[in-house]
């Protein structure tokens, strides 16, 4: 390796950083919030009223050659002082598809390049906060579809006593907020169902893996759900819920499942629903082109718990019990039927008398015979009992 990239290698660990939450991230549900590590974050400054998603993503539409101003506010909810950087960096795609945002030192090619913030140092006191204006520019180059970056903000550390470098990396953490620029034109908002799975982990625990490529040309906010059910259609339980999946990448998620209690054979089924209104964006649905997708069902065998397996054993002694029972009765049912030999009650006779003259229980004489309590015998009826011979 030359000693350039060793260099780029380097400065790229030292810029490493948590980030804590990317607002759009495919590995969470949707939801509306700052974004902030360690009490250092951010939100939009300008919020739109009739889009919740705008409160913790910045969401315009601009033609190219179009540019708008916004504002970004830095905040500090430390009991200290902080001297935060604010810069902007494109997106990128983590493993599983999830948002993410490139590095300081990598090269802008999309928005990342269109944001030129008002400053890029912010030193704010305890409990304080400051708006940052940027304004955003899309090039007339820029092509129809959504565009994503983002701002990062990050906690700037102080240089290390007499300005000698020092051994090892120093990582500080950053937070970020993402851009997403909408390019009016040919819209197209398309998933595709393009996997799915069911691994067993050694904890017991099931790992239910749907993927889902995005094949328009803008992010697509899907509503996940894998429902899974015992062997004969009663439904277990759903897992899922609605996540962004950007433009042109593939998504994957691993959901857990618990190992159901009773074990067997279950079956997991997948589907994915969409609005696939052109004029639908982030935060905004349009509702009047639902699309549900539906893909392969799995099925996958799972042992019962501990506690289940005590319970079925038992249930099954008790049910072998009955049968022995059962075919006891039908031995003997054929037994007597075939071989015993019918004789009068005479004067005098209980039925303990008669069954202690062969030899067998009274019990036994009374269920051959079908008899029932008082089991009162009567001079010439007619019962079975055992061959003399």
């Amino acid at each position: 390796m030359d000693q350039a990239r060793v260099l780029h290698a380097v400065r790229r660990a030292a810029m490493s950083v948590a980030v804590f939450a990317i607002v759009g991230s495919a590995l969470v549900p949707l939801s509306a919030r700052a974004v902030e590590y360690g009490g250092v974050g951010g939100r939009p400054a300008n919020p739109r009223s009739g889009n919740p998603r705008t409160e913790s993503i910045f969401i315009h539409t601009l033609n190219p050659g179009e540019s708008v101003t916004d504002g970004v506010k830095v905040l500090n909810n430390t009991p200290e002082q902080k001297t935060l950087l604010v810069y902007a960096v494109d997106s990128a795609v983590s493993s599983g598809g999830a948002f993410a945002c490139t590095q300081a030192v990598d090269e802008k090619k999309d928005v990342g390049r269109w944001i030129v913030l008002s400053k890029t140092e912010v030193v704010l006191p305890s409990l304080a906060y400051e708006v940052v204006p940027f304004k955003l520019s899309a090039p007339l180059t820029a092509s129809v579809g959504e565009h994503n970056g983002c701002i990062i903000i990050q906690e700037k550390k102080a240089q290390a006593s007499g300005g000698q470098q020092q051994g090892g990396i120093q990582l500080s953490f950053r937070t970020g907020l993402r851009v997403a620029v909408l390019v009016p034109g040919a819209i197209s908002r398309k998933l595709a169902i393009s996997g799915f799975s069911v691994e067993r982990k050694p904890t017991g625990v099931f790992l239910l893996k749907p993927a889902v490529k995005n094949e328009g040309n803008v992010s697509v906010d899907a509503n996940v759900q894998v429902t899974t059910s015992y062997f004969f259609g009663k439904e277990l339980t759903r897992n899922g819920g609605e996540y962004p999946v950007l433009r042109g990448e593939e998504s994957k998620w691993n959901l857990d499942l618990a190992r159901p209690f009773w074990g067997g054979w279950y079956k997991s089924a997948l589907s994915v629903s969409y609005d696939a209104n052109p004029t639908a964006q982030i935060g905004s649905a349009a509702n009047e082109q639902q699309v549900t997708l539906r893909g392969p069902a799995v099925w996958f065998w799972s042992t019962p718990a501990p506690a289940a397996i005590v319970i079925e054993c038992s249930v099954l002694l008790v049910l072998l019990g009955l049968c022995v029972g059962i075919m006891r009765g039908l031995i003997v049912r054929r037994v007597v039927r075939k071989t015993w030999v019918t004789r009068p009650v005479r004067s005098g006779e209980t039925l303990n008398d008669i069954a202690r003259s062969f030899g067998i229980s009274w019990k036994a004489l009374a269920r051959a015979n079908k008899l029932r309590a008082p089991y009162a015998l009567k001079v010439g009826q007619k019962i079975k009992v055992p061959p003399t011979e």
